[in-house]
């Protein structure tokens, strides 16, 4: 199979020596290769920020995590009924028992913007989720 070249564009830029060197440390701290990889990263993060608030539906993946107790009055049927309430966005769901009365779950998510949103904020309202994080990013890059 042959494989695709994908082509660059040598490109400056200019910092300030105390930016650099907070860049520098960054990206040691992070492991990235080079600088190019590192700068090339902190764009495509930034436009995927910038497209999540232009547009609510740009199609996105992503993950919604939550911890909860299971010994709240219904709360397991409840957030599954919720669940299956939005079925065509949820692509895989992970639970664990972390002690006897808290569970995490993890929801794997594909959909728009608004639609992911929405249904994180269903789940991360409900009185017996104690906290939880969703993570976006839109799918706008080709690789």
């Amino acid at each position: 199979m042959k494989e695709k070249k994908t082509y660059v564009t040598r490109t400056g830029v200019s910092f300030e020596p105390e930016l650099l060197s907070k860049l520098d440390e960054w990206i040691k701290e992070k492991k990235f290769p080079n600088r190019s990889e590192a700068i090339r990263f902190i764009v495509r993060e930034h436009l995927a920020k910038s497209e999540l608030n232009v547009d609510p539906n740009v199609q996105v993946v992503g993950s919604l995590t939550y911890l909860y107790d299971h010994h709240s009055f219904n709360s397991s049927e409840k957030l599954t009924q919720i669940q299956h309430d939005n079925d065509e966005i949820i692509v895989s769901t992970m639970h664990a028992h972390i002690t006897h009365e808290l569970c995490l779950e993890t929801i794997f998510l594909k959909g728009k913007a608004r639609q992911i949103k929405d249904f994180s904020e269903d789940i991360l309202s409900f009185k017996a989720v104690i906290g939880g994080k969703l993570y976006i990013t839109p799918i706008i890059f080709k690789q």
